[in-house]
């Protein structure tokens, strides 16, 4: 019944759109610059010379030295053109494995790039990074380089996380599995989460660190100022505004030893982990015969469109059997169910051939045919290596994924696929992938692991609006954590400025693209800065087809532009002294009830902060009244 379903969807979306759907994608990875010999364990995709062009880096495999390479995107010089762009071999230029000490910095599982010094393009942090004490190079530490705007890299003296170490033994590293980058004090300036792993399964585990950036490409440890204080294994993390109070979270992805964390912005330099009271957990389920979960990757996205951050929890060791765990995704229950996280198990069906033990290890949120919906690509290997492979799930109007990756014809193309990124590299219109098979032979060895790169030919067939960010004053200039919001023909779809996400740091780039289906135009652009004090930027009627650039220059406070249905957001939520409120109701009002119906304020909508000093703990409905349109939202008052 389930691939009945599938095909019934298949030849009902096909024959408006296209004829094949085994030309949605193309594996074209000799055409664009891969030759047999590019590896690849793990992806960043990002411009790194500002000609908006995304560029690929990776890391070949683990415990080398001098083992990143980065593929500049550069025009074809091939006539004809055909592709338009490919990738060439630009790592000894760019110095990225260069130190002024060391023959070359030990690159392992974990880069990362982000604006560290403030000036518009991207700099690089690596990490060591280590499974157990058996490994060379005991010297080597993390590091920052920056980058001279052209993809030069050049390494910082005395910039912070050089410094990070075991405090339990100095002369090891810290084992730092992941970066991600996010100005947590909205200071302007882009500080770095660090998630960190164990020295030896056995311990000690490394404490997570937050590194208040100091704009010039050196970072001060905050850790115990901010109260982060994570020590368990993590595979990376993601930062986020988990509950629309435009402070940008924090959401951990633990390996096996914990449940995660979910570690709330206070607003005031701190943060609080409050994972167990929003839901947010790796192991609500055991897997596969009752194995422990393990997850690779935290992967946030408003996926059903309502205004919330969702994720993507990508587990390992799951099971197929009813009542076994597995990828799975959790769905934010928003501001009236207090942005709890709610994990649907029946949202992803899979198609035959699967594994029976599932090595989910990375996953990537594309609209890959532009619709306004999102979908979702999932690889697995490592376990069964006969049928280990990516997983394409398209989302159907009724916000379920089915697996279609049989009928694109990649079933035995890619096989036991282990990390990817999406990226348009050629700028026309859609995400394409690029990935890696990695087809073990009997020792795994991982050398085996060759550049897939796969080109979207179905994306552009509808319209699209590509945005590019750039901070203005009082913003980090990449504009890191920026929300931005896009209105066409009646869909809200809103998407975050990410650097460094869900496992090992893995990257897209900071170009935001939004599928508009049939719609000639966005109705409405709305961009929500990362700044004190709170300011947006809006554009109307913006014809489809093109990437725009928005860089602030006309800002505005308040509330957010008007739209026939009323929206009203509430933060921080629970809340202590003071309840934040936005919405789009110039001419409306607020009340504030407790759960007996007694009326505890009431005010114009022109106010914005509401005082709860005086009110006891517990559950209070905030109305917003505009004429007859009614909206409520449950506020939790916490002492």
């Amino acid at each position: 019944m389930r691939i009945a379903t599938v095909s019934l969807l298949l030849i009902l979306f096909t024959a408006n759109l296209h004829s094949q759907d085994s030309t949605w994608f193309r594996i074209t990875t000799h055409d664009v610059g891969f030759g047999n010999d590019t590896k690849a364990l793990r992806f960043n995709a990002m411009d790194l010379n500002g000609d908006h062009f995304p560029d690929i880096a990776v890391v070949r495999g683990t415990y080398r030295r001098g083992d990143m390479r980065v593929y500049m995107n550069i025009a074809n010089p091939a006539v004809p053109a055909v592709p338009p762009r490919i990738f060439t071999d630009v790592t000894e230029a760019s110095g990225v494995n260069k130190h002024p000490s060391l023959d070359t910095t030990k690159k392992v599982e974990s880069i990362s790039f982000g604006d560290a010094d403030n000036d518009g393009d991207l700099d690089l942090i690596n990490g060591v990074w280590m499974y157990n004490d058996n490994i060379p190079f005991r010297e080597d530490r993390c590091e920052v380089l920056l980058n001279d705007g052209h993809g030069v890299f050049s390494h910082v003296a005395n910039d912070g996380l050089e410094a990070l170490t075991d405090p339990s033994d100095p002369q090891w590293a810290i084992s730092a599995s992941g970066f991600s980058w996010f100005d947590y004090d909205l200071d302007g300036t882009l500080d770095v989460y660090v998630a960190a792993y164990w020295r030896t399964p056995n311990g000690p585990y490394h404490a997570d660190r937050l590194m208040k950036g100091n704009g010039d490409g050196t970072f001060t440890d905050v850790s115990s100022q901010a109260r982060v204080t994570t020590s368990y294994p993590m595979q990376g993390a993601s930062c986020i505004d988990w509950n629309n109070d435009r402070w940008t979270d924090v959401m951990t992805s633990p390996y096996c030893r914990s449940n995660g964390s979910l570690l709330r912005n206070e607003g005031n330099g701190t943060f609080r982990d409050i994972a167990p009271m929003m839901g947010y957990n790796a192991r609500t389920l055991q897997g596969d015969n009752g194995q422990n979960l393990c997850q690779w990757g935290a992967y946030p996205y408003d996926y059903d469109n309502d205004g919330d951050m969702d994720v993507l929890q990508v587990l390992v060791h799951g099971g197929l059997d009813s009542g076994e765990g597995r990828t799975v995704i959790a769905v934010n229950q928003g501001p009236a169910g207090d942005y709890r996280y709610v994990q649907d198990l029946s949202l992803l069906h899979r198609a035959n051939p699967q594994s029976t033990h599932l090595g989910n290890m990375d996953a990537q949120w594309l609209d890959m045919n532009n619709d306004m919906l999102a979908d979702i690509v999932i690889t697995e290997c490592e376990y069964i290596d006969a049928t280990d492979r990516p997983y394409f799930y398209l989302q159907s109007a009724d916000h379920q994924f089915y697996d279609i990756t049989p009928e694109l014809n990649l079933i035995g193309k890619i096989r036991s696929p282990h990390s990817l990124e999406a990226l348009d590299y050629d700028r026309d219109g859609d995400y394409d992938l690029v990935m890696n098979s990695n087809h073990l032979d009997q020792t795994g060895n991982a050398d085996r692991a060759d550049i897939v790169f796969l080109e979207n030919t179905i994306g552009n067939k509808n319209n699209w609006i590509g945005i590019q960010l750039t901070g203005p004053e009082g913003v980090n200039r990449t504009a890191v954590g920026a929300r931005v919001i896009v209105y066409a023909g009646g869909v809200r779809q809103m998407r975050e400025v990410h650097a460094g996400r869900g496992h090992f740091s893995g990257q897209q780039p900071l170009e935001l693209l939004f599928g508009l289906g049939g719609n000639t135009k966005a109705d409405s652009i709305v961009v929500l800065w990362p700044r004190q004090p709170f300011a947006h930027t809006s554009l109307t009627d913006v014809p489809a087809n093109q990437y725009i650039d928005i860089d602030g220059t006309l800002l505005s406070g308040g509330t957010l532009p008007e739209s026939a249905t009323l929206s009203l957001e509430a933060w921080p939520n629970p809340a202590r002294a003071q309840l934040n409120v936005t919405h789009n109701a110039p001419d409306g009002t607020l009340r504030l009830f407790n759960v007996l119906g007694r009326e505890v304020y009431h005010g114009p909508s022109s106010t914005r902060q509401i005082s709860l000093r005086t009110l006891p703990a517990g559950s209070y409905i905030l109305q917003l009244e505009q004429g007859a349109q009614r909206l409520r939202r449950l506020v939790i008052v916490t002492r």
